[in-house]
């Protein structure tokens, strides 16, 4: 019998995401930036791998791959998405990862607000709030498919958010 629903089966077990591996140019630093911006701790660290674990338990593999001749073009996975289970914790890490990318930036869409900015290899870092435990998700955010939309205000929004040139 097959089941198209999206219900689990009869007596099936719950699968439910607990890792991901990303591959980084330079392990120290993206160590630096997952400690400090998302407060991970390093539970192992190998030459060119280190295994992160956030607050609530979720691993991250960090992977230093180094150079290669050949182009990378992932076709899995692209960024994670965090979310915070406060405001106050939501301002709390956009401060910390304004500290390593300036043009970090907030935005709010569908009563859901969102900071965005990138890690130490230029890859996209989204984090939420209200999670989606907290307020399910009836729309799916135009950003998460590419799309930029200028909100009322968002020159305002940018001007707050600038961090003045060092």
């Amino acid at each position: 019998m097959t089941y198209t629903t999206g219900q689990p089966q009869p007596g099936a077990g719950i699968a439910s995401v607990a890792s991901t591996v990303m591959r980084v140019a330079d392990l120290d630093r993206s160590i630096s930036f997952y400690r400090d911006v998302f407060c991970c701790r390093v539970a192992l660290r190998e030459a060119d791998t280190a295994l992160l674990l956030t607050r609530d338990g979720f691993q991250i593999y960090l992977h230093a791959t180094g150079p290669s001749r050949r182009p990378r073009i992932p076709m899995g996975f692209q960024y994670l998405m965090w979310a915070t289970d406060s405001h106050a914790e939501l301002d709390r890490v956009a401060a910390r990862l304004r500290r390593y990318d300036r043009y970090t930036y907030t935005y709010i869409e569908n009563g859901v607000t969102f900071v965005e900015g990138c890690d130490p290899d230029h890859g996209r870092v989204i984090v939420a709030y209200p999670s989606p435990s907290q307020l399910p998700r009836a729309l799916i955010a135009s950003r998460l498919r590419g799309v930029v939309r200028a909100a009322p205000g968002a020159a305002a929004t940018r001007a707050a958010n600038a961090v003045p040139a060092q």
